[in-house]
């Protein structure tokens, strides 16, 4: 198997060469998982489309041909992969819009239909192949994450700001109240249905931490993971493909995976630059395996560990620390990242209009290599007072007027998220001396979480400016 080894042509020509040969049907799974495995970087390609921050990427099932994405502008895109690679069509939109901020997106199991939720409180429905509105579910706070039943595409759970995670059921009247699995002071950022045991669902909260939950026992968890550690800010949870283990993000800490029915960590993902503080992040597994994970960053990179075959790796605090990769072209906050195991090809969102499609095969007019010897210029970070002046020198602040429909980087948008990043880092220096270079940022990134302490509060001053209504920021960043 020598010709399949490493990322060059020659691996594929050798595996074009030995299928045509021998005809078997796992050699594709081997050849990727290969390629994979001796990359350091990989080839990527921006998707234009969206108007405003990109807050929700998911691939369509079995086989992963569609991509649907939502944000800011309120609309929901439906992207058809093939397509979107070699730039044929420009994305579909669904009809139903929402009042505000997309935040969550599913597919059922057909992939006929797509299930949105965001900041106007309510779940839509839409008819994939007609485009249309088929329901509106209302809840009473902003919507964070959606789950759609492994066993049954008329079941979906829903998570919110207002402390509740809701099985609904789309044959019912709407005027039916839907199951209360659980009920919280605190917000619940992220619910998924187990796909293999669905009678379990993980949840994330943003103060009670990660739990475990069976629909047949509600208002109780099954179990608390992170065991003395459990009271921690958490923001996503995942299952891999077999249901057997769990991926959670946590503010201000490392990516954690458990063993499903173990309190205790596996692993922690640690990597110098990593860091999760300012905004809302969601997580997934890669790999065919599910041997990898993937987390955006502050830092504006995308980070992949793999995770270890090892139980005992890590040490004692089960710590894993040096990334597998480190992919880098985002010129802001990564918040979203997917993967579709069929074709390895991962996607990735967040401040940007744009989102990112990153693959081990080079795609037409992409960019970068696989040895990560290409790089794109960084840009320097805004300033507070640059991000004040672009404000006040436009005349408005960061509405939600979408109008121009333009697809351009918005300059405000970019500085307003810098200013966050540097009031967050600046709060672990105790140098009370605003103006740290961004060399002196980027180490405070690296080191600032391992001593957790209460954030800074920004100040009335900026988020005034920044924001037309107080949910665009509270939506997104935690205080």
């Amino acid at each position: 198997m020598k010709e399949l080894e490493g990322c060059g042509m020659r691996s594929s020509v050798g595996f074009l060469s030995r299928r045509e040969l021998t005809g078997q049907p796992l050699l594709k799974d081997d050849f990727q998982r290969r390629r994979m495995a001796g990359c350091t970087s990989l080839f990527k390609k921006d998707m234009l489309g969206h108007f405003g921050c990109v807050n929700a990427i998911e691939f369509s099932n079995n086989g992963g041909e569609w991509l649907v994405s939502g944000g800011d502008d309120r609309r929901v895109l439906l992207w058809h992969m093939e397509q979107a690679i070699h730039a044929r069509s420009k994305p579909l939109k669904l009809k139903g819009e929402h009042l505000s901020n997309i935040f969550c997106l599913a597919f059922d199991s057909t992939n006929k239909k797509v299930f949105s939720g965001g900041n106007d409180e309510q779940v839509i429905l839409h008819d994939v192949e007609r485009r249309e509105t088929l329901n509106v579910f209302l809840h009473i706070d902003a919507v964070y994450s959606l789950s759609v039943s492994p066993v049954n595409d008329n079941v979906f759970a829903s998570s919110s700001d207002d402390g509740r995670v809701l099985i609904w059921d789309t044959r019912e009247p709407p005027s039916t109240e839907p199951f209360c699995l659980a009920s919280y002071p605190s917000a619940f950022h992220s619910v998924m249905f187990n796909p293999v045991e669905p009678r379990l669902i993980a949840t994330a909260n943003s103060k009670e931490g990660v739990g475990l939950w069976d629909i047949r026992k509600p208002r109780s968890s099954l179990l608390r993971y992170g065991g003395s550690m459990s009271l921690q800010s958490a923001m996503s949870v995942r299952f891999n493909s077999t249901g057997t283990q769990l991926l959670a993000l946590r503010r201000r800490l490392p990516p954690v995976l458990y063993e499903l029915h173990s309190r205790l960590p596996s692993f922690q993902f640690d990597n110098q630059g990593y860091f999760n503080s300012c905004t809302m992040k969601s997580c997934c597994f890669a790999g065919d395996k599910d041997q990898y994970i993937l987390s955006g960053s502050d830092d504006f990179n995308l980070y992949m560990w793999k995770i270890p075959k090892d139980p005992e790796a890590g040490g004692a605090g089960r710590v894993v620390n040096g990334a597998f990769m480190v992919l880098k072209g985002h010129r802001s906050i990564v918040n979203q990242v997917r993967f579709n195991p069929h074709t390895y090809m991962i996607c990735s969102s967040g401040v940007e209009k744009v989102i990112k499609m990153w693959s081990p095969y080079q795609q037409p007019e992409s960019l970068g290599d696989l040895e990560g010897r290409v790089e794109d210029k960084s840009r320097s970070l805004y300033t507070h007072e640059e991000y004040i002046s672009l404000v006040l020198n436009s005349g408005s602040g960061l509405s939600h007027d979408y109008v121009s429909q333009s697809i351009q980087e918005d300059p405000r948008m970019m500085a307003f998220f810098d200013s966050l990043v540097r009031r967050e880092i600046e709060g672990w220096s105790s140098d009370s001396d605003s103006d740290l270079s961004e060399e002196a940022i980027m180490q405070l990134h690296a080191r600032g979480r391992r001593t957790p302490r209460p954030a800074p509060t920004p100040p009335v001053a900026v988020v005034a400016l920044a924001v037309t209504s107080s949910n665009y920021v509270q939506s997104r960043i935690f205080y």
